[in-house]
C-alpha cells in the first residue's frame, strides 16, 4: 500500500473525522461541551462524506473501511462518552466510568459487526454516529446523572440490538425506499 493509495479524497475525509473526534476529546476534557459536541457533529459530516466519496469514485477499500471504524470509535464512542462523563456521569464515580466504558464497548461491537451484516437498505442495530452525536448533544446540556445513565444504557443497547434502522440512502433514493418497504 503506497502513500498515494492512502491519501485519497475519501481517506482525507476519514482523517478529518478522526481529527475532529480527537479535538472533541480535548474540549470535553476541558469541560467545553459545546465545542466538543460541535466537533462530534463535524466528525459526522466527514463520516458521511468519506463513504459517499468512496462509493462515487468506486474507491472503496479494506484500508478505508478499517480506518473509518478506527475514526468512528474515537469520534462517536470515546469523545461523546468522555464529554458525558465530565458533564454528568463523573458524579457517579466508578458507575459513571463503567457506563461510559460500556457505551464505547457497545460502539466497538457495533462497528465490528457492521461488515458482517452489511445491507444496502438498513443497518442492524443503531449505527454509532447517531448514537455518538446524541450523547455529545446531551453533554451540552449537562443533564442529571440519572438521565445521562439512561441515555448511555439505551443507546448502547440499541447499537448492539438486532433492530433494523434505515440507511440514509433509503431516505434519499425512492427506489431503495420502495425495496425496503417490500422486504418487510
Amino acid at each position: 500500500m503506497t502513500l498515494r493509495n492512502i491519501f485519497t479524497l475519501s481517506t482525507l475525509a476519514t482523517f478529518g473525522n478522526l481529527a475532529a473526534g480527537f479535538s472533541a476529546l480535548v474540549f470535553a476534557a476541558q469541560s467545553d461541551f459545546l465545542r466538543a459536541a460541535l466537533l462530534v457533529g463535524v466528525a459526522a459530516v466527514f463520516d458521511a462524506l468519506d463513504g459517499a466519496v468512496a462509493r462515487n469514485a468506486d474507491a472503496e477499500s479494506e484500508f478505508g473501511a478499517n480506518l473509518d471504524s478506527l475514526a468512528d470509535i474515537v469520534s462517536f464512542g470515546a469523545a461523546p462518552a468522555l464529554a458525558l462523563f465530565f458533564a454528568s456521569l463523573g458524579s457517579l464515580g466508578s458507575l459513571g466510568v463503567a457506563a461510559c466504558a460500556a457505551f464505547v464497548v457497545c460502539g466497538a461491537a457495533r462497528l465490528a459487526r457492521f461488515p458482517l451484516v452489511k445491507n444496502g437498505s438498513r443497518f442492524l442495530g443503531l449505527p454509532i454516529p447517531p448514537a455518538g452525536v446524541a450523547l455529545a448533544g446531551l453533554a451540552m446540556v449537562e443533564p442529571s446523572a440519572a438521565v445521562a445513565l439512561a441515555a448511555v444504557a439505551s443507546l448502547g443497547v440499541l447499537m448492539v440490538s438486532d433492530i433494523p434502522f434505515p440507511t440514509l440512502s433509503t431516505f434519499f433514493s425512492p427506489k431503495r425506499r420502495e425495496q425496503s418497504s417490500h422486504e418487510e
